[in-house]
């Protein structure tokens, strides 16, 4: 498969308005070259632990992270993880690229330690731009964006929080994604005249706990000590609905699948 290699190199600094990692393990699926990771580890993640396929990603990633395992995420043992709980997983732009999503986020389900947060950023496919090609009657195949010619899955915000639901999981929040520039996001969101928001967001990043203890990184828990950047998303909301994420200001996403 040729993937562009900008997909191993690329993060989303936003993904960290979501949770606060100090002092937690993360598990990083599909962490490309370590490059989501290390954002967790420098704002104080206590470890992490990669899953990467991709031999070249791995060795790369193994640079910046505790710990990397090469394997396929549909093929991955939780053996080769430990045994010990993780506080946090991570899938940044990866679970459109499998088949199997669900077993695949099922399986990382069960090594999170009861109370422990999954964050998400998965491609909107109901965005403006999906919409105005079908309109066109026609289905780009693309190297990367909405529609990377390697997606297998498709999910539309309602699916999102569906995918969340159905591996056992409480959904806290789900944030529209514009772009990492502040101008092209304020633009978006003036375009979309605020109200249409979620049909002008390329991805969401979607906050879910699993049940049975204290929620890891949740508003309450690890408030930020500065304020946040206004319209970043980084605002604790205590529904589905919460304020547009984006850029590298909103404290805290390669993301393994960056280019989405």
């Amino acid at each position: 498969m040729d993937v562009p290699s900008r997909y191993f190199r690329d993060a989303k600094p936003a993904l960290l308005g979501l949770v606060d990692p100090r002092g937690l393990r993360v598990l990083d699926l599909g962490c490309g070259g370590g490059h989501n990771g290390e954002l967790f580890k420098k704002a104080g993640a206590r470890e992490v632990v990669g899953v990467e396929r991709d031999a070249g990603a791995a060795t790369e990633a193994r640079r910046r992270l505790d710990r990397v395992v090469e394997s396929d995420l549909a093929e991955l043992d939780p053996a080769e993880l430990g045994d010990r709980p993780f506080d946090v997983v991570l899938a940044s732009d990866v679970l459109e690229h499998l088949i199997d999503a669900e077993g695949v986020l099922a399986r990382a389900v069960a090594v999170l330690r009861p109370g422990g947060a999954v964050v998400l950023s998965l491609p909107n496919v109901s965005n403006v731009y999906v919409l105005s090609q079908l309109l066109l009657k026609t289905w780009p195949r693309r190297r990367s964006g909405i529609f990377d010619r390697t997606h297998v899955r498709w999910f539309a915000k309602r699916d999102m929080i569906r995918l969340l639901e159905g591996a056992g999981l409480t959904v806290l929040r789900v944030e529209p994604y514009f772009t990492r520039f502040r101008a092209i996001r304020y633009a978006s969101l003036v375009l979309s005249l605020y109200v249409f928001r979620d049909y002008w967001a390329r991805q969401f990043l979607l906050l879910a706990v699993k049940p049975g203890g204290a929620a890891t990184g949740s508003p309450d828990e690890h408030r930020r000590e500065t304020s946040p950047t206004p319209g970043e998303g980084a605002s604790p909301a205590s529904t589905h609905e919460a304020g547009p994420a984006g850029g590298a200001a909103s404290g805290g996403a390669p993301s393994a699948r960056g280019g989405d």
